[in-house]
């Protein structure tokens, strides 16, 4: 074994502590890339996959009612690939496990075999009989919610008469992947079901014998989706056509996309946080590991060693902890990734969702992790080995220092705690830099809980404030508000006309509801971005934030508003002001106005309801029992299903991130406090030999570290939000907007981390001062 293979065994065990500190370190970083790019990889590749063999389509018509002969003349329009026939309408679902109303949709399938289009994946059962009417197939979301199994029966509202179906079986579909009803941002699997029957079953239900009301298609290849959607257009307009939309505006897709985008975003961009970080702090603590053994090097030199081998020498110290970082990185990634994809499981339903996990994925992580360290410890060992044996083998040349800085009447301990910072300003700047770099990295963490709860007040107590919406199934004269407020224990009842519209601003368009409100609302109200309500004008459009951004317009500006209900219309309206939502993207008009816009009475398409929590139940099943009803959203459910779907998914990453930060901090603060020790044990031994005591020797190193800890915590806070601002801004999508909200808390947490940190830090600095060698330590400089 050679002299250089002895030392890296020797330089590992005694700076076991410190190796294994910096080990985790790495590791975390390693485990934050694995993660985020295996979760990433696994959807897209379940997405991509699923599309494909189930041929999904490229585009959506609704319509009100076609002859089904039209559906050829479109599928020979320049442009189409295949063009597929159905009827699918909205259903209620007399369901009696459930306390709610259970709303639906029953989608018609060909009489033999799969669709040509969004083809369905079977879980359970069989596939339908062609020669019975009375079975149906059920999405899987909702069978295994409730339990559901293939000969169970289900009984269906169909145009007003209550049909039994027997299941069948049990099914996914590429359409349904993210199951929720029109309107609604999160899917509920426990008041939203997808049924698939006969065509002729549901023709014969809705009287649309020979014809259809909804038209999927595919792009031959090359072709212009634009181009073919206008096409369809104006074929089908005549037949009440509500205009073709793309996939990317398919409610599913729209949702699945944006948290691809997320997850993208995440893959990217927490990573290259965690990593930068952690790069710089590499840097920082391996170079001044390499620095404090400047004269082992120059012994080396001087006994005839070349260059080479001692660079490689550092370079395998360096390898030997980014192994042990891989060692413990690469699982805490695998499983970081598995928890991962386990959350989305119930939240996005594909008949299969492996981790996909490439192998060049960890190679990846440790590669970078690897590259990073080995960089910072090259940049420490070409300035060493620059130096001649001599010139190396002297200790460091003292900073320039004026005693004009500290003063001629300070305590000598004073003096070399404020000589030891200022002497070497870099070595400080880059030590305070590092030790701020460990709050936000706990922040990151922390902070997803502080968005959830505000996400909630302003959602679910600030606009959202009634305790439960009733959905009719067809517009209603606001007459039956009267009867709904009649039931015991509903104190205020308010109504909504909610209209799917089209909006254009020059060449931008975006589907949605449009939601009519009275202007003294009480239980819909929208919110500015300082969280006051928003005045509902007598005339004009209220948008959210985000959305006026993707149209491209702001308060003033005009926009066109064409409704797809009813009659057609299309009118012009001012944008009167923006507002702050946390669920997807929202426009508002005064309910009069929009009544005005459809040229209708004083209808109403939902009741918000305040009711008596102790009449509660009671109105539940009151409501269930009327036939106009198609569902009612309470929002104790609602928040469950929040806390289930939503911080279900967060809560894994803020874990494993709070975890992670809370590494790095310690590592971060421990190992700054053992180099310094490690630089500057020949000092404190000297001090020690002329008669100072180990309090005052431990107080000159440890007040160096508690002055750059002081500095460095409120610089970390700072930094903190700007990173988790900027993330935040990153990865804003349609569906939700995270806000980058840290409450005072978690600010205090995360300094109190680092504070921790740093005293369990000085406790074991203290004692390794304590147990010096004074003999040994002195000798080493002979």
């Amino acid at each position: 074994m050679s002299i250089l293979d002895r030392k890296l065994r020797r330089d590992l065990w005694a700076m076991r502590a410190q190796v294994l500190s910096v080990a985790l370190l790495l590791g975390a970083g390693v485990a934050v890339l694995i993660g985020s790019v295996s979760t990433y990889l696994s959807l897209r590749t379940a997405q991509e996959e699923y599309y494909r063999t189930s041929r999904f389509a490229d585009l959506w018509v609704e319509l009100e009612r076609a002859p089904s002969t039209v559906s050829a003349t479109i599928a020979a329009l320049p442009g189409v690939g295949i063009a597929e026939p159905r009827v699918v309408k909205d259903v209620r679902v007399e369901w009696e496990r459930s306390d709610l109303s259970v709303a639906g949709a029953i989608v018609s399938l060909p009489r033999q075999g799969q669709p040509s289009l969004n083809r369905l994946d079977r879980v359970k059962g069989r596939w339908l009989d062609p020669a019975r009417l009375d079975e149906v197939l059920v999405n899987a979301g909702f069978a295994s919610t409730w339990g559901v199994d293939p000969g169970d029966t289900i009984r269906v509202i169909l145009n007003g008469r209550v049909e039994t179906f027997r299941i069948a079986g049990i099914v996914h579909s590429p359409e349904y992947i993210y199951a929720a009803r029109p309107g609604n941002p999160l899917p509920d699997d426990r008041t939203f079901v997808v049924l698939w029957a006969n065509d002729d079953a549901v023709a014969a239900a809705f009287d649309m014998k020979g014809a259809f009301n909804n038209l999927v298609l595919t792009l031959a290849p090359g072709a212009s989706a634009l181009a073919v959607a206008a096409q369809v257009d104006a074929q089908l307009d005549r037949y009440g056509g509500r205009g073709a939309y793309e996939r990317r505006d398919q409610a599913s897709h729209r949702f699945l996309a944006d948290e691809l985008a997320e997850q993208r975003t995440l893959a990217i961009f927490v990573p290259v946080i965690f990593f930068g970080i952690a790069s710089f702090l590499l840097n920082v603590l391996i170079g001044r590991l390499v620095d404090a053994q400047r004269e082992q090097i120059a012994a080396l030199k001087a006994l005839g060693f070349p260059s080479m081998p001692i660079a490689i020498h550092y370079l395998r110290l360096v390898g030997s902890i980014c192994a042990l970082g891989a060692v413990l990185g690469v699982p805490a990634g695998y499983w970081y990734a598995l928890g991962m994809i386990e959350a989305y499981r119930p939240f996005f339903r594909f008949p299969d969702l492996p981790l996909t996990m490439p192998m060049w994925v960890p190679m990846l992580a440790i590669g970078t992790g690897a590259a990073m360290a080995a960089a910072g410890a090259l940049a420490a060992v070409r300035r060493v080995l620059r130096l001649k044996p001599a010139e190396a083998l002297r200790s460091e040349t003292p900073a320039a220092f004026s005693r004009a800085i500290v003063g001629p009447t300070l305590p000598p301990a004073v003096k070399m705690t404020i000589r030891g910072l200022l002497g070497r300003p870099v070595r400080s700047v880059l030590t305070i830099f590092g030790l701020a770099f460990a709050v936000p990295m706990v922040v990151l963490g922390l902070f997803w809980w502080d968005a959830l709860d505000y996400m909630v007040q302003v959602q679910f107590d600030g606009i959202e404030r009634a305790d439960a919406v009733v959905t009719f199934t067809d517009p209603r004269s606001s007459r039956s508000l009267r009867e709904i407020a009649s039931l015991d224990g509903v104190s205020l009842v308010e109504g909504q006309r909610i209209v799917p519209v089209r909006l254009r601003a020059g060449n931008r368009t975006y589907r949605l509801v449009l939601t009519g409100i009275a202007r003294d609302s009480e239980l819909r109200v929208p919110r500015t971005a300082s969280l006051q309500p928003a005045a509902i004008p007598a005339d004009g459009i209220i948008l959210s934030k985000g959305l006026a951004e993707r149209l491209g317009v702001a308060p003033g500006d005009d926009i066109l508003v064409e409704t797809l209900e009813g009659r057609r219309q299309t009118r012009p309206a001012a944008v009167v002001s923006l507002i702050e939502d946390v669920l997807g993207y929202s426009a508002y008009m005064n309910r009069v106005a929009l009544n005005r816009l459809m040229r209708e009475d004083d209808l109403v398409s939902q009741a918000a309801l305040r009711v008596d929590p102790k009449y509660a139940d009671a109105v539940w099943k009151r409501l269930a029992e009327r036939p106009r009803v198609l569902a009612t959203s309470v929002k104790r459910v609602w928040l469950q299903l929040f806390n289930e779907k939503v911080a279900a998914v967060v809560t894994i990453a803020a874990v494993v991130l709070t975890l992670f930060g809370v590494i790095i901090a310690v590592g971060v603060v421990y190992n700054s406090a053992r180099v310094s020790l490690q630089e500057r044990a020949w000092e404190l031994a000297s001090l020690r030999i002329l008669g100072f005591t180990r309090a005052e020797v431990s107080r000159i190193l440890l007040a160096e570290l508690a002055i750059a800890t002081g500095i460095a915590i409120p610089l970390g806070l700072a930094m903190a939000q700007g990173i988790v601002t900027v993330l935040m801004t990153l990865r804003s999508n349609e569906s939700f907007t995270i806000p980058p909200v840290v409450s005072p808390a978690t600010f205090a947490t995360a300094a109190l981390v680092v504070l921790g940190a740093g005293v369990g830090s000085a406790l074991l600095v203290r004692r390794r001062i304590d147990r010096l060698d004074l003999v040994a330590v002195l000798k080493t400089r002979d």
